[in-house]
């Protein structure tokens, strides 16, 4: 007789026999045998005890425990060598006794520490004369290349992805065909705007999904030096 046939006999429901396990936890332990009577077809065929089917339960819940236990051990130890790496970049920056110093420490550190295979800054000049001394790095007010990053500089929020041609030949020059990911950070030195970009050749390195904890991070430390370190005027 089917279990279906058996539930029609006695007129219960499937329903209503697991209500009643449910509400009954002292009920295999009034009727041990039933552990090991009361077979139970596996997903893949063949018969188990309830007592195996159910350590098998336990063995797979354990697993997914273990993976998920995996998962945050692996994140733990990024953020740890995250962490660490983000101390040296701060202590190298620290270091620089001027703005040429900032620039060559960012290509370095980034590139060494993490694995970023292009750097690029710009600074854009306010209403009245920069002080910074690199002129190929500073945009002038109105040039037809601020217009591929008003978005990004009037939101003042991090974009990660794929860069449109305009933005990387504007930031890489003839480099921007390598770049295939990118980290575009606004900066906000004073009064005066900038953009560091971050690029790498690999396409899943930035993306639009990822975290910007780390680069926020990043671009408020660089700004703070950068003008710590800018010039007086006279």
């Amino acid at each position: 007789m089917s279990e279906q046939q058996t539930l029609e006999t006695t007129g219960l429901t499937a329903q209503q026999v697991r209500e009643y396990l449910l509400q009954s936890p002292d009920f295999y332990n009034q009727y041990p045998e039933l552990l090991d009577d009361i077979p139970v077809t596996e997903k893949h065929g063949g018969v188990v005890s309830l007592t195996m089917r159910h350590l098998a339960v336990l063995r797979e819940k354990n697993a997914k425990l273990q993976q998920q236990l995996d998962g945050l051990l692996a994140i733990a130890r990024e953020n740890d060598a995250l962490f660490g790496r983000m101390q040296q970049l701060t202590t190298a920056l620290l270091d620089a006794r001027c703005v040429e110093d900032v620039f060559a420490t960012l290509d370095d550190t980034l590139k060494e520490c993490f694995s970023a295979d292009f750097f690029s800054i710009r600074l854009i000049q306010g209403e009245t004369e920069s002080n910074f001394p690199i002129s190929n790095v500073v945009w002038q007010q109105g040039d037809a290349q601020l217009e591929h990053f008003k978005r990004l500089l009037d939101s003042q929020k991090i974009k990660c992805g794929l860069p449109t041609h305009a933005q990387a030949e504007a930031l890489f020059a003839e480099q921007a065909e390598a770049v295939k990911s990118a980290a575009l950070i606004p900066l906000k030195i004073d009064q005066q705007d900038g953009v560091l970009a971050i690029g790498s050749k690999d396409t899943d390195r930035f993306r639009p999904t990822m975290g910007t904890l780390f680069l926020t991070h990043l671009g408020e430390l660089v700004a703070k030096r950068l003008y710590s370190l800018k010039p007086v005027k006279q």
